[in-house]
This record gives structure tokens, C-alpha cells and sequence, in this order.
């Protein structure tokens, strides 16, 4: 591998809720053999540029010893696609829309959730406009599949 970090961008709709929670938990988690050969970013298909992260992400990433409060909301650019070497996305249709984006680029876009080790591939739901519990049902889904995310930066990186 070159110098450059391996780029995972994360993305959802908003950029308000999942997304920054997962670029959240998937940072703080970081194994440390891993720390300055990844770089961890997120978008949204639909965000409002710089629009802060929901309070009750916010808050429920607390609890994951995750800070968030600082976060800005970006909007998904082909030049984001372009630069990733891996997209996560939090559901079908953003998989859809990002393959869009990304025609003649060879990035590889995965469902999150492709890393859940207990379950087949599903959507993680949005809770925007929903109870705190609904954040924290979603943040508890990111968490279990960012071990997955982690195992498979330990194959890429095994042989170096």
C-alpha cells in the first residue's frame, strides 16, 4: 500500500444521525495498529451543508465516550466517491444513489450492516424524528458491525 490512508467515507441521508454516529464509533474505535492508515469521514445523499449532528446523536455517542458535538453535515460530492476506497452506506437506496455517483470509479460500497457477523445485510433505521431510544437502537447496529468493519481493515492491512 502507498503512504496515502485507506479513505472510508460514511454515508446516509442527512448526515446528521448515522452517519457521524458511525464515523464516530468507527474512529474511537480504531485499533491502534490502524491509527494514521485510515481516514474516516462521512455524507449525506440529501444533507444540508454544515447543519450540526441531532442532539440526541449527539447524546447517545456520550454514552459510547464519542464526541460528536463539533460535527458538520456534508453533502455526498463525486469528488468524495472518487476519493474513497471504501463507502459504507446505511441503506439500499444510498447504495443505489452512491453506484450513481461513482460510474467509472472502481470504489468498492458496501452496506454497513454486510458487516454485521450475526445477520444478513439490512437497512439501519433512520431515527431522525424519533425517540432517543431509536438512536440508540441505531447506534447499538453501527457498533456491532463496526467490529466487523475493523476485522476486515486487519485483512487489508495483515500483509504489510
Amino acid at each position: 500500500m502507498s503512504n496515502k490512508p485507506y479513505n472510508i467515507l460514511v454515508v446516509c441521508t442527512g448526515n446528521i444521525c448515522r452517519s457521524p454516529m458511525a464515523e464516530g464509533i468507527l474512529k474511537g474505535r480504531l485499533p491502534e495498529q490502524l491509527a494514521g492508515r485510515v481516514a474516516i469521514s462521512s455524507a449525506g445523499t440529501h444533507a444540508l451543508h454544515g447543519n450540526r449532528a441531532q442532539p440526541y446523536a449527539i447524546e447517545v455517542m456520550q454514552g459510547f465516550g464519542v464526541d460528536i458535538s463539533g460535527y458538520r453535515a456534508r453533502l455526498l460530492s463525486p469528488t468524495m466517491v472518487a476519493s474513497a476506497d471504501l463507502i459504507l452506506v446505511m441503506e439500499k437506496f444510498h447504495l443505489k444513489f452512491v453506484k450513481m455517483k461513482s460510474f467509472l470509479n472502481s470504489v468498492s460500497i458496501r452496506l454497513l450492516t454486510e458487516y454485521d457477523p450475526d445477520k444478513e445485510p439490512y437497512d439501519v433505521p433512520d431515527p431522525l424524528g424519533e425517540p432517543i431510544e431509536a438512536y440508540e437502537a441505531s447506534a447499538r447496529i453501527i457498533d456491532n458491525c463496526v467490529k466487523g468493519v475493523h476485522a476486515y481493515l486487519d485483512t487489508i492491512f495483515r500483509n504489510e
